[in-house]
C-alpha cells in the first residue's frame, strides 16, 4: 500500500505483516547507494523525517530502526534496488485495537530475532487491522511537507 510517491523515492506500507506497528519500505529506482545524486538524499532526509513524526504522534513510537540490506535481489536473482526499511520501536507497550502491542525484543537488533519462530517479533494485527494502522499513517504523512 502507497503512503507517499515522490520524484525518486516511494514509500510503501508493510501491509503483509506488522510486527513493528508503522513498518514501512522506502524504495528507489537506483542499483547501488553510490548512484544516488544528493537531491534523492535531501529527499530521503525528509522521508525520514516525516515517518518518524507520523509514528511518534500517531503510535508513541520512541525510537526508530533504517535498514539498507541488498542481499535478497542476489539471493531472489532480482535487479536490486536501493531500499530502506522503517521499523519504529516502542519501549512501551502500545494499546490498539484492543489489544497490546510489546515490541519484544525493543534495545536490541531486531533481526536477530527474526530466524526464530519462538523469539521473533510477532504480528498480532488481522488484514483489517493493518488496514486501519496504514489509513492512521496516511491521515497524518504530510505529502507536501517531504516534496517541498
Amino acid at each position: 500500500m502507497q503512503l507517499y510517491k515522490g520524484k525518486y523515492w516511494e514509500v510503501v506500507f508493510v501491509d503483509w505483516c506488522q510486527e513493528f506497528v508503522g513498518d514501512c519500505i522506502i524504495s528507489s529506482t537506483k542499483e547501488s547507494l553510490s548512484d544516488l545524486a544528493s537531491e534523492e538524499w535531501v529527499e530521503l532526509g525528509k522521508i525520514e523525517k516525516e515517518l518518524e513524526r507520523v509514528a511518534k504522534k500517531v503510535f508513541n513510537a520512541t525510537m526508530f530502526n533504517f535498514a539498507c540490506l541488498m542481499n535478497n535481489a542476489y539471493r531472489d536473482n532480482e535487479k536490486p534496488h536501493v531500499h530502506f526499511h522503517f521499523f519504529p520501536r516502542y519501549k512501551n507497550e502500545l494499546m490498539l485495537f484492543d489489544k497490546v502491542y510489546k515490541d519484544r525484543h525493543f534495545g536490541y537488533n531486531f533481526w536477530k530475532w527474526s530466524l526464530s519462530k519462538f523469539k521473533r517479533q510477532k504480528d498480532i494485527f488481522t488484514k483489517e487491522e493493518r488496514q486501519k494502522i496504514f489509513q492512521m499513517m496516511q491521515d497524518e504523512f504530510d505529502s507536501n511537507l517531504v516534496k517541498n
